[in-house]
Formats: structure tokens, sequence, C-alpha cells
């Protein structure tokens, strides 16, 4: 099995082995060859591909897109500062088991069995009050690296990895390169993607992982060497225009094509942005120009006509308020 030959972005082919958890939700991706070919690349080396770009270019989306394409299963981490790489891994519910105790659960089956003739009926009771295992919940991570050991890849998103805790990085780091953990609490409880054999050996069967970062920290050194990696510039006109007709209908119609005009020229209005309008910004704006349009609210010549600055529906482009300030100021300058 070729990864290498088998995945292409768009191309929309079936794989010879679906999975029964695989993501099936198609998404309207549309990837360059060089954004396809760092997949490829980070699929064939099993290594991490660390994904950035201006917020809303796409980046978290890809993980989808990929999923579907491969006929993987997904898992998304969504991380937060207060986010340790162990919890990508599993989560021990330790109160939630003193809670347990404490209510007397584990004590009336204790003496329950005990009152039994048998010491069979002694030991199933026993077990299952004394068993920890109920309280282990697997993290996203740590579902991906057992169903590797289960010889079923997936593909893993790991999003927005600047908003973590500054160490976060390098600790992720060494769990991606274990891809295998010992629930520490319950130390039955072993999992091991790599099933002693080297990445080049499992390759087919290891996650794909996927990590975004909108660049609000510098990441580790250590962590970027280990990483492959791929900026998304933002899209060319052409590039827009293909994105516009995956998501709205096979052929555009003349208010699409003048609302791709528009907005290019909305992007180059200001020297500088605090958050420039990105291709999700893009997308909700015109789904509201489609909606007017329907309801006679607008014509493509009336938005033709239309100045940048004064364009319809700018709350979906423009999110923050030097932005939206600098854009009046500029109305009121040119009258």
């Amino acid at each position: 099995m070729d990864n290498l030959a088998r995945f292409f972005i768009g191309k929309g082919e079936v794989h010879d082995k679906p999975f029964s958890d695989a993501w099936k939700e198609k998404e309207p991706y549309i990837a360059s060859k060089s954004l396809t070919d760092a997949v490829n690349t980070a699929l064939y080396l099993s290594r991490p591909l660390l994904l950035e770009g201006d917020p809303g270019c796409g980046k978290t989306r890809l993980a989808y897109a990929v999923a579907y394409e491969l006929g993987y299963p997904l898992y998304t981490c969504y991380l937060r500062s207060t986010s340790r790489a162990q919890d990508l891994l599993y989560d021990y519910d330790a109160l939630g088991r003193l809670y347990d105790i404490q209510e007397g659960k584990t004590a009336r089956e204790l003496i329950q069995a005990l009152e039994r003739p048998t010491s069979k009926a002694i030991e199933r009771p026993t077990k299952a009050a004394l068993s920890r295992q109920k309280y282990v919940t697997l993290g996203e991570l740590g579902e991906a690296i057992k169903q590797s050991q289960n010889d079923i890849p997936s593909v893993v998103l790991i999003d927005e990895i600047d908003k973590a805790d500054i160490d976060f990085p390098n600790d992720l780091l060494l769990e991606l390169d274990r891809l295998q953990f010992q629930v520490k609490e319950v130390p039955e409880m072993k999992f091991d993607a790599l099933k002693g054999k080297t990445r080049k050996e499992r390759r087919d069967f290891l996650p794909l992982i996927i990590i975004t970062s909108n660049r609000e920290k510098e990441l580790p050194k250590p962590f970027l060497r280990r990483c492959l990696y791929y900026y998304i510039e933002f899209p060319d006109r052409n590039i827009l225009r293909e994105i516009l007709r995956s998501h709205f209908q096979p052929k555009l119609t003349t208010l699409f094509e003048v609302a791709v005009k528009q907005f290019w020229e909305l992007r180059g209005v200001l020297k500088s942005w605090d958050k420039i309008p990105g291709t999700s910004e893009f997308l909700d704006w015109v789904r509201m120009l489609e909606r007017d349009e329907q309801i006679n609210k607008v014509t493509a010549k009336e938005l033709e006509n239309t100045r940048p600055v004064n364009l319809p529906h700018l709350e979906t482009l423009v999110k923050t308020l030097r932005d939206r300030d600098a854009l009046k100021n500029l109305r009121i300058k040119n009258g």
C-alpha cells in the first residue's frame, strides 16, 4: 500500500480499504500541488506536518480534507493555554474514583462478595470494584495510537499549538517520537503504534500528524527540526475562483466574479491590517452576497460600482476596531 501514490487532494479516489470510522464528510478544499506534495512527504517520512499561515487560510480544514481523501479516521485536538502533552494521550479521573469509594460502592460490593459462599463469587466483584480502567479516558492522540496498534491509520489534528504553554511543543515531541504510552495509574494499559518495528516498517499504519500555528509565539527549534514545515500563502485570484466553485456551484455567476475582484481590491486598500480578511471571511461574505442577490437586494453591476470601503456586509470581512476605523477614515477622506 503506497500512501504517496494514492493521496491527491481533490481527485476523489475511492481507497481500497475504507475504515469503519473513517471521516465521511467531504471537505471542498482546493490545495496547491506544493501543499499536496508536503502532505505526501509527511505520510512517506512519518513526520508531523507543521502548517502556518494567516488565520482563516485553511490550515485546520486541511486535516478534514486529508482524512476524507485517504478514508482515515480523524482525531482533533484543540489546544488551550493549560493543555499538557499527556492530556492528548489520556485522562485519569482520580476524583471520580475517590468519589465512588467515598460513596461506599467499593465497600458494599466487597461485603456482598464476602457473604457469598464461593471464592469465584468473591473474585468477580472485587475486580470490578477495584478496577481503575473505567476511570481512564483516552485522548485524541491516545485513540490514534491505539488505532495504529490495531493497524488502522488515522489523521490527527493538533490545532493552534502556539496557544499552549512554552514547554508543550517539546513535551509533545517526546510523545510523537515514541508513539507509545502506558497509563501509569493502570500499568496493564499499554499502547504502542510501532509494535517494536521501525517507522518505515509501520509507515502505512501510523497516524498522520497535522499541527497548526498562528505564530502567536515562537516554537522551540528542536521541535521545528523534527517537523516538516509548510506556509499556506493566501490564494491568488484564480485559486479564489476555484475555491468559490468548490463551495457554491460548478459555474461561477457574474456576481461571484465581481466578488473576487472587489475582495482582492479591499485587501489592498490598507497598507497594514490588524487582521487582513482571509479565505474563511471571503466565503462568509460571498454567502451573504448570494442571499442578497436572491432577494433582489444587490446585483453584480451594483457590487462592481461600489467602492471597496463601502462594500456591503463588511462585518464579515473586517474583524478589528482599528481596521474598521481605518476604512472609515478612508471613506471620509475620499468623500
